[in-house]
């Protein structure tokens, strides 16, 4: 019987998981930030606004930067729900983080399907960032990068495990 190999980039599965699930709460701050800064100040120029059509700022602070544009038209601008993008991707990034201290199963199973639902949320964002918004983001284009190196690592994990 062949056993299943886990694939790492830097040092270790875990050890990477954490890495890059740290740099995207560093990311995912700066980009609450970014929001917050702009709301308050609509001619605040953000690191990541190179242009028109590249600005990080733009598209944080558009209706698909809450929610993914979906929960304010199931329930509103202005509910509890439509929270903003970032603050999801700190929530995943911390779980991502405090999931790889656990052993077993479960925990890796979780791992791998939320890393697999986040990447699912890229690809919808990706294609709004794109075709609707007509914008480049690069720090939304790093956390895709960043969630698709998380869903390589977990699922390489969940596949050693599942063997």
């Amino acid at each position: 019987m062949e056993t299943a190999q886990i694939y790492y980039f830097f040092m270790d599965n875990s050890t990477d998981r954490i890495i890059f699930s740290f740099v995207g709460i560093l990311l995912s701050i700066y980009a609450l930030y970014v929001e917050i800064r702009k709301e308050a100040d609509p001619t605040f120029k953000a690191v990541c606004d190179l242009g028109n059509n590249v600005s990080c700022s733009k598209v944080l602070t558009s209706k698909y930067g809450r929610g993914f544009g979906i929960v304010e038209a199931l329930v509103g601008k202005e509910n509890f729900m439509n929270v903003r993008n970032c603050n999801l991707g700190i929530l995943f990034y911390a779980a991502q983080i405090i999931l790889s201290f656990f052993p077993g199963y479960i925990p890796i199973y979780m791992l791998y399907w939320s890393a697999l639902i986040s990447v699912l949320g890229c690809v919808y964002l990706a294609y709004i960032l794109v075709f609707v918004l007509k914008d480049l983001c690069i720090l939304c284009m790093a956390t895709y990068v960043i969630n698709a190196c998380i869903l390589v690592l977990n699922y390489s994990a969940y596949n050693k495990m599942t063997v």
